[in-house]
């Protein structure tokens, strides 16, 4: 790839980054269960609703619980996230070669 494909692949990565709209990063846990003790001493589980966790800042984490109405959009914002930050790899990696291309130009 010579320096001009690269110049046009890293702004249509842009562009498709771009295009892809809201996104969430992070993960979504959907097989919690919560214990209750009854008054006879046996121990019950429920099913409880879905918790998304997810990145505020570095090395920081929050976690929220989603209604199982919305637990489909969330899903939908996730793989966003997943393809943008694809993108996003993709798009580091190409900056970092021409930026580190020092061979002698003619």
């Amino acid at each position: 790839m010579n320096e001009s494909q690269m110049l046009k692949r890293l702004a249509q990565i842009a562009a498709e980054a771009e295009a892809l709209g809201p996104y969430l990063e992070g993960d979504l846990l959907e097989n919690k269960k919560a214990k209750y003790i009854k008054k006879d001493g046996t121990v019950s589980t429920y099913a409880t609703a879905p918790v998304l966790q997810y990145r505020t800042g570095p090395g920081k984490r929050r976690s929220k619980r989603i209604p199982v109405g919305k637990v489909n959009a969330v899903k939908r914002l996730l793989e966003a996230g997943k393809l943008r930050r694809a993108l996003m790899a993709q798009h580091c990696e190409l900056a970092a070669v021409l930026a580190l291309d020092f061979k002698k130009k003619d």
